[in-house]
């Protein structure tokens, strides 16, 4: 049967997700699709044996206004990716897994229990070159609504991530950044007055890609 995303319920989205994984993830070819020129693959290029491992939690829950993600956006004062629009996440401990690590994360920064969360899978590893991280990032559906209480120090504010708009392409967009006197555009989605880009951006372009819509309109459907 066809539903709107809206329509879909918590074991509807685990069922539906489940099997998106069985099929086999979209991958790196998804991700490219937000990769912008001036990375030279980097992002999918060899690790590093120095490289940092790191997760971060894609948390779908169902809200009054349909599915969506929290994002964080990150204090001006962090030494890497101040003022960018992050999934919540950070380092993996010596002593726990990549899934146990996204969820810890993420109840540190968003002050959300996770004990209520299915976790589905892990999507396609992203190398974050600029600051030398292997990132993992997990996909979680919630059982209810997330209660976030934000933690002051890592997050300056929360930015909902409606999938409604993620798969809606007249949000993506292109905007000129200058690293080291170097002047490029990149790729990014547009959600709440925000430009998400980078290797979060990259992510979201996988988790959009399980439901086979990059190139319908928001009001696209899924089979359930």
């Amino acid at each position: 049967m066809s539903r709107a995303f809206s329509e879909i319920d918590e074991r509807q989205m685990v069922e539906f997700l489940t099997r998106r994984f069985a099929d086999g993830l979209p991958g790196r070819a998804a991700q490219r699709v937000m990769a912008h020129r001036l990375a030279y693959g980097r992002h999918h290029g060899p690790v590093p044996d120095d490289a940092r491992r790191a997760a971060v939690l894609l948390a779908l829950h169902r809200t009054a206004a349909g599915w969506s993600i929290p994002a964080i956006v990150r204090p001006e004062t962090m030494k890497a990716h101040a003022g960018q629009v992050s999934l919540p996440g950070g380092l993996v401990e010596s002593d726990e897994t990549l899934v146990q690590a996204a969820l810890r994360e993420f109840e540190e920064e968003l002050g959300a229990a996770t004990s209520a969360m299915q976790v589905i899978g892990q999507l396609t590893p992203v190398y974050v070159f600029v600051s030398g991280f292997e990132v993992s990032p997990v996909l979680a559906v919630s059982g209810g609504p997330l209660v976030l209480e934000p933690n002051e120090h890592e997050v300056a504010a929360v930015l909902d991530l409606p999938l409604a708009e993620l798969v809606d392409p007249a949000r993506r967009g292109r905007h000129a950044i200058e690293r080291r006197g170097l002047a490029f555009t990149v790729p990014h989605f547009a959600i709440g007055g925000q430009q998400v880009w980078g290797a979060t951006s990259l992510m979201l372009a996988e988790f959009v890609g399980l439901f086979d819509i990059l190139n319908e309109s928001a009001q696209s459907t899924v089979h359930v």
